[in-house]
């Protein structure tokens, strides 16, 4: 009686690619086989583009099995042992099946027989020497992979706000502003499906925005420079600065801070100031937002869900009108004025803005002569036309945007010059002292609440009895990092405790200049403003075993607008001495400890 043979062949890709065997060579050959060995051929089983590491996830195999319990099948007839498995677990899975069912296997290339016990024998040798090869290449693959992500290799999909140069990845000049965009509407309180909402009102990139796609994009840790590779198969590796990042990692751990804050229980307002800003003095929860019903006037109410303690908003603004102000100040005269420039002196992208640009241009080209060709539709091809003529119009005003800033010739210092002569010209303004206060009771209450979003993590406060006061203000590592940066190029300034006349004062001051290039900024000021007086005091030690500015104010009718550390000759950071430019007492400028 002749036996029924299942005839199996599997071929990966890689095999394919490596071997050079298809399934139609296998195939013929086992046919070949089965007719010399007087075989039925019941059923010929393919697996197409499947790796042999398993046995579940093969349909065809499963289907052959099924056959073999059935018992249709009473030999399997494979091109190599490896066709049907590389794992000694599945091995012994198998053979154990075949034996239950009186069913054998004979293989065409490795001379296999498992109905005799040497068989069976040779054949779990095989499968373990096959098992060592692969689990070598897996190896061998891991290593390269490691090394091509960090160089810059990394294998991700199309990222919106990168691009590939060649093989690497690299930031897209045309998208990252979205993307920074998206991080900062976050950080304001947006929710995903309001910053989805937004970009879909806008039409930005001409697409459909979906809740799940700003989520995806808020956890990536792509776009602070760090990749994870294994998360599918539940082996993750993270692999930090392996790509320029679009935002700074600060940036990326306040948002995702944001994201466990907003996943407890708040109850949330739109007219709420401090949303998740206010510390309970006591339990130190976050305080949760609530107004009082009724008829009567109502107040704005911060109130701890613990132990109930209450604070009214209204005192809270009093408390931090001033700290509230500096912040205006910073971002409506300064961080506008000065971060187009630095970011374009560091970054300076018109390279890759042309180069992006001209990839746009070549695929509206490919575009029409598909449509022409009658490969698309019109309806397709009007919707890809759309979403190109969008991209390239986004990218000639970026284009734009860089050129006018590459004939904006200002220095850092020149800018510094700007903003110091337009203070100097403020103090003869009587409403100086309120402008940035009349401007925040200007805001609406989302403009406040973005303003304190954006730059403050936390407020502390202390209550006794009625009466509270503030403790500390936690700023956002972000608006540190960002002040920083700009204070280190000359654009804002910080404060230096001095002591003038025995009274200790914080005054303004500047990053460090050489003497020579403090003495040409000096000229420059009293250019405009002859009335300027300058000079220069030591550093001297207090005895405490503290370095502290100490001077005498000669004229008491000038007092000390900014403080300049002067470096050395060669331009080494140990500050010794400080410039100290002086103006016409009209408006007090110093802040008394």
């Amino acid at each position: 009686m002749k036996k029924n043979a299942a005839i199996y062949c599997r071929v990966s890709t890689e095999d394919q690619a490596r071997e050079g065997y298809s399934l139609g060579e296998q195939l013929e050959k086992l046919k070949d086989l089965c007719k010399y060995r007087d075989y039925n051929i019941y059923n010929v089983y393919e697996d197409a583009g499947i790796s042999a590491k398993d046995m579940e996830h093969r349909p065809a195999f499963q289907r052959m099995l099924d056959d073999v319990k059935n018992h249709n099948v009473n030999v399997i007839v494979a091109y190599k042992l490896d066709r049907l498995t590389r794992s000694v677990r599945d091995l012994e899975i198998l053979i154990s099946e075949l034996e239950k069912h009186g069913c054998s296997l004979e293989c065409a290339m490795d001379d296999i027989n498992t109905s005799t016990a040497n068989g069976r024998f040779f054949v779990r040798m095989l499968t373990v020497l096959s098992q060592l090869e692969i689990e070598r290449v897996s190896e061998r693959t891991k290593f390269g992979m490691v090394g091509a992500i960090k160089d810059g290799h990394i294998p991700v999909r199309k990222t919106l706000g990168f691009m590939r140069d060649k093989k690497r990845l690299i930031i897209n000049p045309a998208e990252s502003d979205i993307v920074k965009r998206i991080f900062d509407l976050y950080l304001k309180g947006n929710s995903y499906q309001k910053i989805a909402n937004i970009f879909n009102e806008e039409n930005v990139l001409n697409k459909k925005w979906l809740d799940s796609t700003i989520l995806k994009i808020i956890s990536n840790p792509l776009y602070k420079g760090d990749f994870i590779s294994g998360k599918r198969v539940g082996n993750p590796v993270l692999y930090e600065n392996v790509v320029e990042p679009i935002i700074s990692k600060e940036l990326w751990e306040e948002c995702q801070v944001q994201t466990r804050k907003n996943t407890r229980n708040y109850t949330r307002r739109n007219d709420y100031i401090f949303f998740q800003k206010i510390i309970c003095p006591h339990c130190k929860n976050i305080m949760a937002c609530k107004a009082p019903g009724g008829s009567k006037k109502k107040y704005i109410y911060y109130q701890c869900n613990k132990c109930k303690t209450s604070i009214r908003e209204d005192y809270l603004v009093d408390l931090l009108v001033d700290e509230i102000t500096s912040i205006i100040e910073y971002d409506i005269s300064v961080k506008k004025f000065f971060a187009p420039l630095l970011k374009h002196k560091v970054e300076n992208t018109n390279e890759l803005l042309l180069k992006e640009l001209n990839k746009l241009k070549d695929k509206k080209v490919r575009l029409k002569e598909a449509y022409l060709n009658k490969i698309i539709e019109i309806d397709e091809y009007n919707e890809d036309n759309n979403y190109l003529e969008t991209r390239i119009n986004d990218i000639n005003n970026k284009i734009k945007e860089e050129q006018e800033l590459e004939q904006f010739n200002f220095t850092f210092e020149d800018l510094m010059l700007k903003r110091d002569l337009e203070f100097i010209k403020s103090i003869n303004d009587s409403n100086y002292n309120n402008s940035f206060k009349i401007k925040w009771k200007e805001l609406s209450i989302k403009e406040k609440q973005d303003l304190i979003m954006s730059y403050i993590e936390s407020i502390e406060v202390i209550k006794k009895d009625d009466k509270i006061e503030i403790k500390n203000i936690n700023f956002r590592k972000t608006f540190i990092e960002e002040y920083a940066n700009l204070f280190n190029n000359g654009g804002v300034s910080g404060y230096q405790e001095i002591l003038m006349n025995d009274e200790k004062i914080q005054v303004e001051v500047s990053k460090p200049m050489t003497r020579k290039d403090a003495h040409e900024y000096i000229k420059r000021l009293q250019y405009n403003y002859p009335v300027i007086d300058y000079h220069e005091v030591p550093k001297e030690l207090s005895t405490n075993n503290k370095f502290i500015l100490k001077y005498k104010r000669e004229n008491v009718l000038y007092e000390p607008m900014k403080i300049i550390p002067l470096l050395n000759k060669k331009g080494i950071t140990k500050i010794t001495h400080y410039g100290i430019i002086e103006i016409p007492i009209v408006h007090s400028t110093f802040i008394k400890i």
